[in-house]
C-alpha cells in the first residue's frame, strides 16, 4: 500500500477512536499503551484486571437509629378547662400520647421540675390542679438514667365558668336540687340518697332516703365513696346530719352555748358501712375494738371489721375528707358512731380515750 495511504487509513482510524473517546466522556490520557490504535488501525480492548483474590468489597452498613422521643398529642398550645373534680379540686385531665424509640422508658414533666409520671404503652393521663401556662417536657432515658432524646411543647389550663358549689356537684353527677331557706344551712340542697353508687340510709329506716345538708357537706360525702368503695362497700348507715342543737344540746340562738356542725347541716353521724351482695356490716358499735388514746394513725386494730373501720377513719382525716373525725374511741357519747364535720380552721382526729 502507498504510504500516503497507509498515512490516511491510521489518521482515520485515529480520528474515529478520538470521537469515541470524546462520546464516551473519557480521556485520552486515561488509556494505557495497549489501548493506543495498532499500526494497521485496529484497537485492542484489554479487560479490567480481577481483584485480588480473598479481598471482599465493602460491606453495607445500615443507618443506625437515633433515640427518638415525640409527643403526638395533646399539641403544642393546646388549651384545657378544668371540668372535673379531683380530691375536692377542679381539674383539667390530659391525656399525653408519646410515641418513642431507642430509649429505655419516657417521663414527661412539668415546668422542668414536676413529675407527672412514666409513660405506659405510649399514654400517660395527668389531672392538673394548677391554672396558667405549663411548659411539657416528654423525656427519654436510657436504662442508667441518662436522657437521651425530649420533645417539648407548651398547653395552658383555664378554671370553669362557674366555680360555685353547685357546679361542682354537678360535675361529680350528684342528683341535687336546692333546698328552701333552712335556718343555719348557709347552702341549703337536698341530695338524693345514692352517691357515686353508694345508698346513704338512716339507721331506723329500711330504705334510703333524700338529705338535706349543705353543699359542701355533699361534696365530701361524695369524695368519702371514693374512700369506702375499694372495701366493697355499698352501703352507709348514719344517724343524723341537720340537728339545729349545740354541741351536747341547747339552741344556738340563746348565745349561751357553741353551736354543732350539725345545727348548719355541715355534718353527718356515720353508725356502720354495707358490704354489697353479702347484708354484712362493718359497725363502729359492734366491730370497733375500743383502745386506749392515741390521737394519731395509724390505729391498734383486732380482727379485720375492726381494721377496716380504723382504716376508714384514718384516711377521711389523712386526706382531709372532714377537718374532725371522732370515733368510737372518744368519749361514751360516740360509742356507736363516727362524727365528721366540716369545722372551719381545725383538723383534729379524736380516736383516744383517756
Amino acid at each position: 500500500m502507498p504510504s500516503r495511504l497507509r498515512l490516511a487509513v491510521i489518521s482515520s482510524a485515529a480520528l474515529a477512536l478520538a470521537l469515541a473517546l470524546a462520546l464516551t466522556g473519557c480521556r485520552s490520557a486515561d488509556l494505557s499503551p495497549s489501548d493506543a490504535p495498532s499500526p494497521d488501525g485496529a484497537v485492542r480492548v484489554v479487560e479490567p484486571a480481577a481483584p485480588d483474590a480473598g479481598v471482599e468489597p465493602d460491606a453495607f452498613v445500615p443507618p443506625v437509629d437515633e433515640p427518638s422521643v415525640r409527643i403526638d398529642s395533646p399539641s403544642d398550645g393546646a388549651v384545657f378547662v378544668q371540668d372535673e373534680i379531683v380530691e375536692g379540686d377542679w381539674a383539667a385531665r390530659v391525656t399525653f400520647s408519646v410515641s418513642a424509640s431507642d430509649v429505655a422508658r419516657v417521663d414527661v414533666w412539668a415546668d422542668d421540675d414536676f413529675l407527672l409520671g412514666d409513660v405506659v404503652d405510649g399514654a400517660l393521663t395527668y389531672w392538673f390542679r394548677g391554672e396558667g401556662l405549663r411548659r411539657i417536657a416528654a423525656i427519654g432515658y436510657d436504662a442508667a438514667g441518662v436522657e437521651l432524646a425530649r420533645d417539648e411543647i407548651t398547653l395552658t389550663v383555664e378554671p370553669p365558668g362557674d366555680t360555685s358549689c353547685h357546679a361542682m356537684l354537678d360535675a361529680l353527677g350528684v342528683d341535687w336540687e336546692a333546698a328552701g331557706p333552712t335556718r343555719g344551712i348557709a347552702d341549703p340542697v337536698r341530695v338524693q340518697p345514692v352517691i357515686n353508687g353508694v345508698a346513704f340510709r338512716y339507721v331506723s329506716r329500711s330504705e334510703p332516703t333524700a338529705m338535706l345538708m349543705d353543699c359542701e357537706l355533699a361534696i365530701r360525702l361524695s369524695r368519702l365513696t371514693e374512700v369506702i368503695l375499694p372495701y366493697g362497700i355499698d352501703e352507709l348507715i348514719h344517724i343524723g346530719i341537720y340537728n339545729y342543737r349545740c354541741i351536747g344540746g341547747g339552741d344556738p340562738d340563746s348565745g349561751t352555748c357553741t353551736p354543732s356542725q350539725h345545727a348548719y347541716a355541715r355534718a353527718i353521724d356515720i353508725h356502720a358501712f354495707g358490704l354489697a351482695g353479702t347484708g354484712d356490716t362493718y359497725s363502729t358499735e359492734t366491730d370497733w375494738v375500743i383502745t386506749r388514746r392515741a390521737d394519731e394513725c395509724p390505729i391498734d386494730a383486732t380482727g379485720d371489721k375492726d381494721r377496716i373501720l380504723k382504716e376508714i377513719a384514718c384516711t377521711m382525716w389523712a386526706e382531709g375528707i372532714f377537718q374532725i373525725v371522732l370515733t368510737p374511741n372518744y368519749n361514751a357519747a360516740h360509742r356507736n358512731h363516727f362524727h365528721v364535720d366540716l369545722s372551719e380552721g381545725s383538723m383534729y382526729l379524736g380516736q383516744g380515750v383517756s
